[in-house]
């Protein structure tokens, strides 16, 4: 074994869900996880939706190299929760049609069973088998709180919890049995979990996959603060760029440990690559979501339109809540084309000549690498923090001030003016660009930053009991110090 080898033990992804098309986050996890699997090291992705999406066939082709995607309700419906003597009874099961009871199906199969609430949110919910039988009850006791119950298929309980992290931590303790593991929690939303789970064994990693800036300088996004309150809890907190890292450690003080990685990107083979008389369009990949200000794209293209010369067609690639607004704003133009989601990001960007990136935030910004891979020249808004560190204005791509769509428009011009000798020469400068952030370097890297993580976790092992009898003392000599000074007092008043 190498220092540049991953470090030997159980390998986990933990997220919430994988969406169905996933985005950036869920790409980045899936990436990684291969390149794991490719150097010998198996992940297992696991999942906490109670609703999981149908995964498509390239998760089979992820499962033969040893990416194996788990949730933790088959676990419930496996009939393997080892059994507690405490279970509480199982609930009465809810009925379809009753109190509000909805079924919630996955192609075709009823999987859950859902009490709404005055809220309309769900309540009470019973997780099924395929046979119909109930694996896992959920409810919420009139006095507070939850009851999980999990049951066998004949209907008798085995186990039960009062807590949904009590459920995670087991199911977790499952898998990971006593072995040396790896925990790489990428959700936001899973964060406040994977914070509580400290084993003796286990090194947990958070990845902060998105911007964590607040609405005004120096403050954390309230989505992030839950977190950001307590980042020491973890072994390491990975960003993607320097310059975030940079940023937190200024606001949360230098003792939790604060790292980065990219996210890998493998380059396109020159030979794969179009002829560049070929390359004439500007492509969009993004979510259509007021986040990622597409419609500031489409009039940066419609703009240069109106401008002489020969038209620049816009390949619009992604779905979303603006998707139908977006595509009246562009009605008018033909040569602007929505194409919704697309399985393979990288034919279309090496199809383009350009990308326009137009989000009001970004943690690393993966498509302006996987377009530089394939020779797509990125025109992006200068944020923090993909863009910034990422892209050399003029050399391997344009940054414009963010927000001024008239910057935009002139950079696309700039871009179709060039060339085609500077063009080539700007391709070749984003490839090499791309080339850093190779499958290889970025595998090395973790490898680092796991080995430190888990000797971090190792020493606070060690420390740690030392640390609470040193608590203990201290909290005994005030006790010590408090009863003096009321002995002290009382003298004094008998002495007045």
């Amino acid at each position: 074994m190498t220092a540049h080898d991953l470090p030997a033990g159980r390998h986990f992804a933990l997220t919430w869900g994988i969406a169905t098309p996933y985005g950036g986050m869920t790409t980045a996890l899936l990436e990684r996880s291969r390149m794991f699997a490719e150097a010998g090291t198996p992940v297992d992705v696991l999942t906490l939706d109670p609703r999981p999406a149908p995964l498509g066939p390239e998760f089979d082709d992820l499962a033969t190299i040893g990416v194996r995607v788990r949730n933790l309700y088959d676990w419930a419906r496996s009939g393997d929760i080892p059994p507690s003597p405490n279970a509480r009874p199982a609930p009465p099961a809810l009925r379809a049609g009753e109190d509000g009871t909805i079924t919630d199906e996955v192609d075709g199969v009823v999987v859950r069973r859902v009490r709404l609430g005055d809220d309309g949110r769900p309540r009470d919910i019973d997780h099924l088998r395929a046979d119909g039988s109930i694996a896992l009850s959920e409810r919420r006791p009139a006095g507070g709180g939850r009851l999980l119950v999990a049951c066998d298929a004949a209907g008798s309980p085995v186990r039960s919890w009062r807590r949904r992290y009590d459920l995670y931590s087991d199911w977790l303790d499952s898998l990971v049995g006593g072995a040396e593991a790896f925990v790489i929690v990428d959700s936001k939303t899973v964060a406040p979990f994977a914070a509580d789970y400290r084993r003796p064994h286990v090194t947990v990693v958070h990845v902060i996959h998105g911007s964590h800036r607040g609405s005004t300088p120096g403050s954390v996004r309230a989505s992030r603060q839950p977190v950001f309150s307590r980042l020491d809890d973890f072994d390491a907190v990975a960003f993607a760029t320097e310059a975030q890292r940079r940023d937190v450690r200024a606001l949360v003080g230098p003792r939790p440990f604060l790292t980065t990685v990219a996210h890998p990107v493998s380059p396109l083979p020159a030979s794969a690559l179009p002829a560049e008389a070929d390359r004439t369009a500007a492509a969009v990949i993004a979510r259509l979501e007021p986040i990622k200000r597409v419609d500031d794209a489409l009039d940066a293209v419609m703009q240069v339109h109106h401008d002489p010369g020969p038209s620049i067609r816009l390949d619009v690639y992604g779905t979303g809540s603006r998707a139908d607004e977006l595509a009246e704003r562009a009605a008018g133009d033909p040569a602007i084309r929505f194409h919704g989601h697309t399985d393979d990001p990288a034919s279309a960007l090496a199809a383009a000549s350009v990308l326009l990136l137009t989000s009001r935030s970004e943690a690393f910004g993966l498509v302006l690498v996987e377009a530089m891979a394939a020779g797509c020249l990125p025109i992006a808004y200068d944020i923090a923090y993909g863009p910034a560190d990422l892209i050399r204005d003029g050399e391997n791509g344009w940054l414009v001030p963010d927000g001024d769509v008239d910057a935009l428009a002139e950079a696309i011009r700039a871009a179709a003016r060039l060339s085609p000798e500077r063009r080539a020469a700007l391709r070749a400068q984003a490839r090499a660009t791309a080339a850093e952030y190779s499958a290889e370097r970025i595998r090395r890297r973790w490898a680092s930053v796991l080995r430190t993580a888990q000797r971090r976790r190792r020493l606070h092992r060690r420390t740690q009991p030392l640390v609470r009898e040193a608590r203990r003392a201290a909290r005994a000599v005030l006790r010590r110090v408090r009863a003096v000074v009321r002995r002290a007092r009382k003298l004094a008043r008998r002495a007045r």
